[in-house]
């Protein structure tokens, strides 16, 4: 299955890039990652500290099949449970190991599920307005029609 979108600019609370100091979470993922390291996921150590926020708007997202689940206490008195789907990006015809990232449920998910949230190495010259194709199982994730986005 092939999902197409384009990079956006989230923000930046998962990269711990956002400058905004009253922020009480920031660098999310770099807390995160031990949780997943230690539950044996496959090269997440060279993943990136941050999201690529993919926007597949109209249509979003579903997962039906997660390939890891990680339940962790990641921080003092927030527990979460992790998703994590495998996928390949290409990007400039080069293929990239990464991972659907969806914490469910989630107190402190800031997207809606028209923006897919992937853990990778850091990818070249990939920036904010960019098209970018990930590839998955077919029977991983559903996409649909965002019935909101429906005028009238």
């Amino acid at each position: 299955m092939l999902l197409r979108g384009t990079v956006k600019k989230g923000f930046q609370i998962a990269s711990g890039l956002n400058p905004d100091p009253s922020l009480k979470l920031n660098n999310t993922i770099a807390l995160q990652k031990p949780f997943f390291e230690k539950a044996a996921i496959p090269h997440i150590e060279k993943t990136y500290n941050g999201t690529i926020n993919l926007d597949i708007s109209p249509r979003e997202f579903t997962i039906l099949s997660p390939d890891h689940k990680v339940t962790c206490e990641w921080i003092h008195g927030v527990t979460e449970t992790f998703w994590l789907v495998e996928v390949a990006i290409v990007w400039k015809n080069i293929r990239y190991r990464g991972y659907i990232y969806y914490p469910c449920p989630s107190p402190v998910k800031s997207h809606d599920d028209t923006v897919v949230e992937i853990l990778a190495e850091k990818i070249p010259d990939l920036g904010y307005g960019d098209t970018l194709v990930v590839q998955m199982h077919p029977r991983k994730i559903m996409v649909k029609e965002n019935p909101r986005s429906k005028k009238g």
